[in-house]
């Protein structure tokens, strides 16, 4: 019985080192550098924003580059030490585009249970997924079919800055008229 004990302790103990993780492309997010995608995709067009930590800019590559049919673009985010965090795919609007990744992605990850998706303006419909490392937003519009994949440590963080800038933006005095 003690066997049996330590070796589900074991188990325990190793799963968050046996986690799945996230490759597209070649691309594994949290284990890819900028350096090393620089060697198989040429990144262009770095979107900057100044006052703004270098996770939040991103490096366009042109669909192309990926051999996916009606790929426009991928957007390629870098955390603040270069380490791969967030790959977010473009494609033209399609809802059976849209259907089929939903349902690929239904038998590759678990799906997160969120409230019923209400339609915006701009956005006809949306699904959320997450495993242990990665999470997945599926999002359809008229503008187009968005394809995101997040690891859940690039996400935190970028979660904390949010948290952090609002909490400053609530503190700063406010000025009379």
């Amino acid at each position: 019985m003690n066997i049996i004990k330590t070796f589900a302790l074991l188990l325990c103990l190793l799963s968050p080192l046996a986690q799945a993780e996230t490759t597209l492309f070649g691309l594994t997010l949290d284990k890819s550098t900028r350096q090393e995608v620089e060697q198989t995709y040429t990144l262009q067009n770095k979107n900057t924003a100044s006052g703004l930590p270098d996770s939040w800019n991103y490096y366009r590559v042109d669909g192309t580059q990926f051999n996916e049919p009606l790929l426009k673009h991928a957007n390629l985010y870098f955390d603040d030490t270069q380490m791969l965090g967030r790959i977010m795919f473009f494609f033209p609007s399609s809802l059976e585009k849209y259907k089929a990744l939903e349902e690929q992605l239904s038998r590759q990850y678990p799906r997160l249970n969120t409230a019923p998706f209400v339609s915006e303006p701009l956005r006809l419909d949306k699904a959320e997924f997450q495993n242990d490392t990665t999470h997945v937003l599926l999002e359809y519009s008229d503008y187009g079919t968005y394809l995101s994949f997040t690891d859940l440590t690039y996400r935190a963080a970028a979660q904390k800055r949010l948290a952090e800038n609002k909490a400053i933006e609530a503190n700063k005095p406010k000025k009379e008229p």
